[in-house]
């Protein structure tokens, strides 16, 4: 891989191919940041293998972008690494202060193959890793996304006051193809049609208390993730009911939102305006500290709105 430091995205690459097994393509004529010389500086640092180029005026104005989203007591960012996992932005990442949101245990330990410490790796995965109680051990946080991961959980750490986040689905969504904000879309990760999460009910309805009481887990942390919209109404919504969750328990010192930031691609897409939609989730946090006497910290999880 190269990083390449000029402001302008991948020159096309001359491969030996039989002429019969050609697809044929119209070739690039531009680039969003590479120029010839520089695609060719890149090509030769590879000596002639594929690579993949990546700008670092791109990601470091991404990560800029990002740090400076709007908020009440406290930002942390987490980038979603699954978006590309490569180590050397990992790298840069974490030299800018990111820490990291990880799918998989497997995520986890390329993270810290790449001197991630494991303090900065929060783990939300639709399927615990069989090693997530070495890997708690080490310092990893871990947000529990079903009922069943947090009673694995509690057995595992039963009666140790072991801190713990839990992953909410508040049951409305954004992002996608549908307006709705309830129904099915690819990116639209909350509401009834989304797996991820706890359903909203079960933590409201006492199922979840009751399961951190019996085994004494601290919940120190609520996760919410509702897909890759960018509707400020929908965030401050989301925000709001978000922060209901975090009455529950008195423990709780961060709020994690998620990320999904879309990425706009295609002449009539917009990308999301991140202070537009952060400002009304710090009012938000302000208003839940004027009510309940507590001051939460933020985290959000960007995915290819850093990475791409």
């Amino acid at each position: 891989m190269a990083i390449a430091s000029s402001a302008s995205a991948f020159a096309p690459t001359k491969f030996s191919t039989p002429s019969s097994a050609i697809l044929r393509a119209t070739p690039a004529t531009s680039s969003n940041f590479l120029t010839p010389e520089l695609a060719q500086s890149c090509i030769d640092v590879a000596s002639g293998t594929p690579l993949y180029a990546y700008s670092l005026d791109a990601l470091a104005k991404s990560a800029d972008a990002c740090l400076a989203f709007p908020n009440a007591y406290g930002l942390t960012v987490r980038y979603a690494m699954k978006a590309c996992p490569n180590g050397t932005i990992l790298k840069y990442f974490l030299s800018r202060g990111i820490c990291i949101d990880a799918s998989s245990g497997y995520e986890v330990r390329r993270a810290m193959d790449m001197g991630v410490p494991a303090e900065k790796i929060s783990l939300s995965s639709q399927e615990l890793p069989q090693d997530f109680e070495e890997l708690v051990k080490l310092g990893v946080k871990i947000n529990c996304c079903s009922i069943s991961q947090l009673e694995r959980f509690g057995q595992a750490f039963a009666n140790t006051s072991q801190k713990v986040g839990v992953r909410v689905n508040p049951g409305v969504g954004s992002g996608g193809f549908s307006s709705s904000t309830t129904g099915f879309s690819k990116t639209n990760v909350g509401g009834p049609s989304s797996s991820f999460g706890i359903w909203h009910e079960f933590v409201t309805d006492g199922t979840v208390p009751s399961i951190v009481e019996k085994y004494g887990l601290e919940v120190e942390r609520i996760h919410t993730h509702i897909g890759s919209g960018s509707d400020p109404a929908i965030w401050q919504q989301t925000a709001k009911l978000s922060l209901s969750f975090c009455e529950i328990w008195d423990t709780v010192t961060t709020l994690n939102l998620g990320g999904g930031y879309k990425v706009g691609r295609n002449p009539d897409e917009k990308t999301t305006d991140l202070i537009e939609i952060g400002a009304p989730v710090a009012d938000a946090f302000k208003d839940f500290a004027k009510e309940h006497g507590r001051e939460l910290q933020l985290e959000i999880e960007p995915g290819t709105y850093l990475g791409e």
